[in-house]
Formats: C-alpha cells, sequence, structure tokens
C-alpha cells in the first residue's frame, strides 16, 4: 500500500489527461486565456511561490474572474467566461474517465429486485409488530410511489391525504405529494403532480391504503413528531407499555440499511448485486417498462421533468431481454414473408391493377380514378 494518502500525478500528466477529452477549439481558446491570465498577473504585479497562501490565489482568482477584459478593454460573452473556468472542471472530467475504466471504481447505479425476490421480502415481515408493519408499508409504498432511496426518510403524515369524491365520500386512495408540507424531501424538487396509493383487493395483505391506516392507529397520543417512520419501542408488548413507537423517528443510516439488509436474508449475494433502498424505484421503473407503460407516464409516478432522467433506471431482466429479442425476431419474418410475397407477385396481377387506371386527357378534367375507388367529381 502506497505511503501516501493522495494521488502522485505530475502536473503533464494530468494535462495529457484533460488533452486526451478536450476540443481542438477549446484548447485553442483556453491556451489563449492562461497567456492573457498571465499579463493580467504582470499587470497587477502578483507573484506566486511557495509561500502564496490560499486566501491569496482565492483572491488573485476571483479578481481574475471578476474583471477580465478582452485587450480592446471590452467585457467577453458570456460563453468565453464559461470557458474560462472550465479548466478544474475538466480535470475533473478527465478524472472520472480513468476512474470508469476500472470496474471496481465505476459508478454502478442500484440493482433492481425481480418479482420473486420482491415478494420474498413481503413474507419476511410481519405487520402484527411494530418493525414489521413499518417495514411492510416501506417496502409495498416505495415500489408503488417509486420513492427515492432517502425520501422515506423525510416522509411525514402531512405528505398523504385521504381523496373523497365530490360528494365527500371516500374513494378508497391516499393521496401522496410532498407538496403538501413546507418541506420536501432532501434535495430534490417539489412534486408538481400527486401520486395515489390505490386499494389492492387482489392480495389485502399488502394493501398500502389499508398498512397506511393501520400505522397511524398505532401511533399513541405521546406522539408528537409528524414523520411517519417511528423508532419500534422495544416494550411494545408491555402493559404498561405507551405503544408500539416511541416520540422519535427512524435514523438515516438505520432505514438506509433496510433493503439491503431484507436482501441479504432471503439470499441475494450483495456483494455481486448493489441493493439499497433506491433498487425500489429501479424496480418499480423497470417493471412498469417491462409492462408496456410508456416514458411519458413513468415520469409522472417517478416524479421526473423529462423522460432523460429516467434512463438509468431502466434495467433489462432475463424475461425482459428475451421479449424484447423475440420481438425483433418476429418482426424479421414478417419483413421477409412480405418481400417473398411482394417478389412473388404474378404479371397477370399487375396487368389486372394498371386496367383499373381510368386516364383521361387534360382537357376534359375528370378525376382519375385508381383501383375502381368511388370517387366524387365536385366540379359538375
Amino acid at each position: 500500500m502506497s505511503n501516501f494518502r493522495f494521488g502522485r500525478n505530475t502536473p503533464k500528466e494530468i494535462d495529457d489527461s484533460i488533452t486526451n477529452i478536450t476540443p481542438l477549439n477549446t484548447k485553442n481558446s483556453r491556451n489563449s486565456i492562461w497567456r492573457q491570465f498571465e499579463k493580467f498577473c504582470g499587470e497587477r504585479k502578483y507573484v506566486f511561490d511557495g509561500n502564496t497562501s490560499t486566501e491569496k490565489l482565492a483572491f488573485i482568482l476571483k479578481d481574475w474572474g471578476y474583471n477580465m477584459k478582452k485587450v480592446d478593454g471590452n467585457d467577453y460573452k458570456e460563453a468565453v467566461i464559461k470557458t474560462m473556468w472550465n479548466g478544474s472542471r475538466n480535470a475533473r472530467d478527465a478524472k472520472r474517465r480513468n476512474l470508469q475504466i476500472q470496474p471496481e471504481k465505476r459508478k454502478t447505479s442500484s440493482s433492481i429486485l425481480t418479482l420473486e425476490e420482491y415478494n420474498k421480502i413481503l413474507k419476511i415481515y410481519n405487520e402484527d409488530t411494530p418493525d414489521g408493519l413499518q417495514k411492510m408499508f416501506f417496502y409495498v409504498a416505495g415500489l408503488e410511489l417509486a420513492w427515492r432511496g432517502c425520501e422515506g426518510v423525510n416522509v411525514t403524515i402531512k405528505h398523504f391525504k385521504e381523496e373523497s369524491d365530490n360528494c365527500g365520500l371516500p374513494t378508497g386512495r391516499i393521496e401522496y405529494n410532498c407538496i403538501f408540507s413546507k418541506t420536501a424531501q432532501g434535495g430534490s424538487h417539489k412534486l408538481t403532480d400527486s401520486k395515489w396509493l390505490a386499494t389492492n383487493t387482489t392480495d389485502p395483505r399488502i394493501c398500502p391504503v389499508r398498512l397506511y391506516k393501520k400505522m397511524l392507529s398505532k401511533r399513541g397520543k405521546h406522539i408528537t413528531t409528524d414523520r411517519l417512520f417511528l423508532t419500534p419501542n422495544p416494550a411494545w408488548r408491555e402493559p404498561s407499555s405507551v405503544g408500539w413507537f416511541k416520540n422519535s423517528p427512524v435514523g438515516r443510516n438505520e432505514m438506509g440499511k433496510w433493503t439491503r439488509t431484507a436482501a441479504e436474508e432471503i439470499g441475494i449475494d450483495i456483494k455481486k448485486k448493489k441493493i439499497s433502498n433506491h433498487s425500489l424505484r429501479s424496480t418499480a421503473v423497470s417493471q412498469l417498462a417491462k409492462a408496456g407503460v410508456g416514458e411519458e407516464q413513468l415520469i409522472k409516478i417517478t416524479g421526473h421533468a423529462n423522460t432523460f432522467s429516467i434512463k438509468p433506471y431502466l434495467q433489462l431482466d432475463g424475461d425482459h431481454h428475451y421479449q424484447m429479442i423475440d420481438k425483433l425476431r418476429a418482426n424479421s419474418t414478417a419483413m421477409e414473408e412480405s418481400n417473398n410475397k411482394s417478389t412473388n407477385c404474378a404479371p397477370s396481377a399487375l396487368v389486372q391493377m394498371s386496367k383499373n387506371i381510368v386516364t383521361t386527357s387534360p382537357s376534359t378534367q375528370t378525376p382519375v380514378n385508381y383501383y375502381n375507388c368511388t370517387i366524387i367529381n365536385y366540379n359538375s
């Protein structure tokens, strides 16, 4: 193991990495910019040496960034200013390109769960226990609402509203939207479109509406936090217990392990397959795409602004891949059969088609009748 914590790449090696990914025009622009920066420092009498403090370096860069001018004294265009400040970004991109070559360093998306794996996870938990009830709802709602990895930590009871019809009667659905609250999930935009938890009549055991209402019923009077997921009370079975849950939300780190731990428990090799809470979101998108749901509908579920953002979530499992290949092969076979039919067309058929074409002289202005179609002459 190296004795140095940081890399030992020389400036030349760094410049070479940047050069490999930089277009020629950008290189020429950057060379011109650095020449101007040297002139700027000479005019300002800035000196760089081993004693130059980071504060002074920061000030010089701010001075240059704000006061840079063209040779004639006019300001640069906005795009040129952006190019001038992209040097450090290109160094970052060059480093990322080098790391992407190494499989162990490459960023990987959370893997999807097969429906079989997902159902096995649901069977682990008993909803008649505090921990089991919360986790069952988390896995059902996390899939059907396509929650982000950390979204469940920030979910509050204010994010849910029971839907009613025009007569004020409940519809059986529960509307979910972070915009109901003054705070949204950390780091993401507030949702503009609501999502719904719908009653599951096929399998009431995993009905999200029923599980949600049961969770609310188990919140004791001592609960003052509006967070939905709470820390289970170890003494919940005791007659003197205050209830199923403590008056404190589940911690971010604790909840972040839920799906990974459950996957390991049902036998998934988590060293070979990256499993996280975000896997529920990836699973939802992939399974809906597999069922034929279009991208415009998918972003209504995920809350993305455009369809480009859901590309990383679309992962093909074996069944999905075979379905696509079968469709491709079936389409190729149909095209081949169609071509064979057209090439084997009898000459007599072509002659008969030509007889069905009625031609007239231009002076009569009578419409030409192709293929014995019924025509109406509006000029007669």
